[in-house]
């Protein structure tokens, strides 16, 4: 491998180990904040027990998945240097906003939920709760902010500073709420639900199985499952609104998504398929006529752009930034010699160097594409398994519903054995995204190849080596804590409220008489 591949490699295999723990979660904080809600308005101990239960799920889960994020900001200092010079002064915002709101509102009140159950209140306990979902959600915002300015930059220009090119903030708001920035978050924060809905589901389906805890695991089953219904719902409507979106702003992602290397009017939803990247072609097995338009635009007759197409557009627009490149440098020699304002020579400074910028970014050829068959297949993946999840919460409330939900063993062993699909679907979709969005590390801005930083090759491989061992190992340490955590299962015993910590040293005859 060349030290680019490598360093895609080492980040693409940081960011996976990474991705296997934010879904959970988001799931699992909201989860246990609405569980505290019914405890506070019902009293009925079952869900405080089972929030409880999960918090401690939830804090294993947190713990490891911030232990294996550290890593990945180092990166783009030690692995994309070039990256973070161009776009540090973008991309390093959210990313201290994620640290400061986020983290440490989501980890102080972790410890205020875990270690406060019987020394605050319960109004306060819920609170702690929701502050941590919060928290949580807060932190995929701001990251989902800075992964959406990288695949749909907007509120930023390109100046000439005396360390090199860099992209310049001009709009705050614009640049965080680009294009892609809000159904991005809408997609993957939901998608978190899912994940903690069948991890609910396939742990208390595991208790049923072996009658263990059965009371707080009907109680968990029965809601994890309407849970889980709710926020499907959602999701095949944020689903299309973000294919929508994509088709739009990101059509070669699209098109390498649904394999079409040729544009198409009427096109169709290519449902099986092989690529064949070499011959630039798809030999579809099953397809449904119109649909792809439909779901891109709208329209069943509107025109799908294809690969081939696509990549010769972006060249085009390659030339026409190449030739404005003179004219613009012409302009600029005229307002010096002619001692114009400093806003009009900065002006044309700046579009020129928008224009080179874009004649560099643009300038693309077949070679540089990804893997098309990778896009394509992680994509169809992911859609396929969400029906999946569909059709078994379906069957779910069908056994809800004739009364039966608790002791079927299908469906119990079904979502049991589906607790890594939900996982996998989020990753899979992942992959697709960003890899769909090369061969830019910042689409139009910044090609990948032009962001890597300068590394013998020989350390790359030696860090890929040395992360791959260190990640495992912390994942073995995670399953093994996490299993032990369930297989022990909710403290049921009745909580008994903590006495105040009284000082020897500060206790009065008068303050034992009067209660103080």
């Amino acid at each position: 491998m060349d030290l680019l591949t490598l360093s895609r490699f080492q980040f693409g295999m940081t960011a996976f180990y990474h991705f296997l723990f934010v879904p959970l979660t988001l799931g699992l904080a909201l989860i246990i904040a609405i569980l505290k809600t019914i405890y506070l308005k019902t009293k009925d101990k079952r869900y405080d027990n089972l929030a409880m239960f999960l918090m401690k799920l939830f804090a294993i889960n947190f713990a490891v998945g911030v232990a294996t994020g550290l890593t990945m900001e180092f990166e783009f200092g030690t692995n994309w240097f070039k990256y973070s010079i161009l776009v540090g002064d973008i991309f390093g915002a959210p990313l201290a906003i994620e640290g400061l709101m986020a983290f440490f509102l989501e980890s102080t009140f972790i410890g205020l939920f875990l270690f406060g159950r019987d020394r605050v209140s319960d109004v306060v306990h819920t609170f702690s709760a929701w502050m941590v979902a919060l928290g949580s959600t807060l932190s995929a915002l701001w990251i989902l902010i800075a992964n959406s300015w990288m695949q749909t930059p907007a509120g930023y220009k390109i100046v000439e500073s005396p360390h090199g090119v860099k992209a310049v903030l001009t709009a705050f708001f614009e640049a965080a709420l680009n294009h892609s920035s809000i159904i991005r978050f809408l997609h993957c924060v939901d998608a978190g639900y899912i994940v903690g809905g069948f991890f609910v589901m396939g742990v208390m389906a595991y208790y049923l199985l072996k009658g263990k805890h059965v009371e707080i695991a009907k109680v968990g089953l029965k809601f994890a499952l309407i849970f889980t219904a709710v926020v499907s719902i959602f999701q095949i409507i944020f689903g299309d609104i973000h294919g929508y979106q994509v088709s739009n702003t990101q059509p070669l992602k699209m098109a390498m998504m649904e394999g079409k290397w040729e544009t198409e009017k009427g096109a169709s939803l290519d449902l099986l398929g092989v690529v064949d990247q070499e011959k630039q072609e798809t030999r579809v097995i099953l397809k449904i006529p119109y649909l792809l338009s439909i779901l891109s635009y709208h329209d069943p007759n509107a025109e799908f752009k294809g690969i081939k197409d696509l990549v010769k557009e972006y060249q085009q627009k390659a030339q026409e930034a190449s030739a404005r490149i003179p004219v613009l440098e012409q302009k600029l020699k005229e307002l010096e010699a002619t001692n114009a304002s400093q806003e009009e020579i900065q002006k044309v400074k700046d579009d020129l160097a928008m224009a080179k910028s874009q004649a560099k970014a643009y300038n693309i050829t077949f070679n540089d594409l990804p893997s098309v068959a990778t896009v394509f297949t992680t994509f169809h993946l992911m859609v396929y398994l969400g029906f999946f999840f569909a059709f078994v919460v379906i069957w779910g409330l069908i056994l809800l519903k004739k009364g039966t939900l608790y002791t079927n063993k299908a469906f119990l062993w079904t979502v049991l054995l589906s607790i890594p699909l939900p996982f996998i679907a989020s990753n899979l979709g992942w992959i697709s995204a960003e890899i769909g969005r090369q061969p830019w590390l910042v689409q139009g801005v910044l090609l990948t190849k032009d962001g890597v930083s300068f590394h013998p090759t020989v350390n790359v491989l030696f860090s890929v080596i040395f992360f791959m061992v260190i990640y495992t190992l912390i994942y073995i340490v995670f399953f093994y804590a996490m299993v032990k955590a369930i297989k022990k299962g909710p403290d049921t015993s009745k909580s008994e409220p903590i006495p105040p910590y009284e000082n020897p040293a500060t206790v009065t005859a008068f303050s034992k008489v009067n209660n103080i």
